[in-house]
């Protein structure tokens, strides 16, 4: 009687393992993971560089979206936005350019259980690189200005260490990224090459536009409204229009452009600690502080 019951038992819980296995498979066939935060690793790697490492450098692009879109939100920083509208027109790219090119990933592709989708350009290795290539290129922008008034060095601050070795790391972030995409078994080599090229032409072109389109037109807008003279009534209207709108950019929305300063940060630490002054807090003293020095 005892191993009868045993035997029950046994057979229970396998049936009921079939079953739960069974509603896998069909949950499995009607539901899809979402490609962009989607990543698995194998669990025996050989070291952790191959295992959890790569997964994580395989899913860094997303980190930087998350972070660029933060980051216009708390500074509302000019470039941020149009890095941000850059990320979105980058990833509509690869998406239309997969499903017209419909290359199938390569076969290493079944042991990370991700066939369903096409694989040319690899979408993560683009992204890296057009991040790559836009944070470079806005670097040796801001050092070439820099450069350009060095008589007046005196009155511009020291440039900041950490955001151009931030900036200089995301090149070998973008081949790290690469090369996850290959090893983890998502993408071929060619797929993971036609990714970083598309990135790197997207993001100078990008830049050109950024610079050309959105900080020129930013520059014009935030001008202080001049009393319009002469004839052409029509495009003063205009101008003031434009300038209104600036004007609720820059007021209301407080949108900035710094990207031409050597060290923003400073500028808004020496700014905040003038205020603090302005308005003195009981046991803050600022007194002292070396940069209302230098504003007096």
């Amino acid at each position: 009687i005892r191993e009868e019951g045993r035997l029950e038992e046994a057979l229970t819980r396998r049936e009921e393992k079939e079953r739960k296995k069974r509603e896998s498979n069909n949950t499995m066939k009607t539901t899809k993971p979402f490609s962009l935060t989607y990543v698995r690793y194998p669990i025996h790697s050989p070291s952790l560089f191959k295992g959890k490492l790569l997964a994580m450098a395989s899913l860094s692009p997303i980190f930087t979206v998350a972070f660029t879109i933060v980051h216009f939100l708390s500074q509302r920083e000019l470039f941020d936005f149009a890095l941000t509208v850059g990320i979105f027109l980058n990833e509509c790219l690869a998406q239309t350019l997969k499903h017209h090119i419909k290359e199938d990933r390569p076969k290493t592709c079944q042991k990370v259980d991700f066939c369903d989708t096409h694989g040319m350009p690899s979408s993560h290795t683009q992204l890296a690189f057009f991040n790559s290539m836009m944070s470079v290129l806005v670097l040796w922008r801001r050092r070439r200005h820099v450069k350009k008034y060095r008589e007046n060095r005196e009155m511009m601050h020291a440039a900041d260490v950490l955001s151009s070795v931030l900036s200089i790391l995301t090149i070998p972030l973008a081949f790290v990224v690469a090369y996850s995409r290959v090893e983890l078994g998502y993408h071929s080599i060619e797929q993971v090459i036609a990714g970083a090229m598309i990135g790197l032409m997207f993001g100078s072109m990008w830049f050109l536009v950024t610079t050309r389109v959105f900080a020129r037109q930013f520059s014009e807008m935030v001008k202080e409204e001049d009393e319009c003279t002469g004839n052409a009534g029509g495009r003063n209207n205009a101008k003031r229009k434009r300038r209104k709108f600036g004007k609720f950019l820059r007021e209301t929305l407080n949108m900035r452009d710094s990207s031409l300063c050597s060290n923003p940060l400073a500028l808004s630490r020496e700014r905040v600690e003038v205020e603090n002054f302005a308005f003195p807090v009981k046991d803050v003293g600022l007194g002292n502080s070396p940069s209302l020095k230098k504003v007096e």
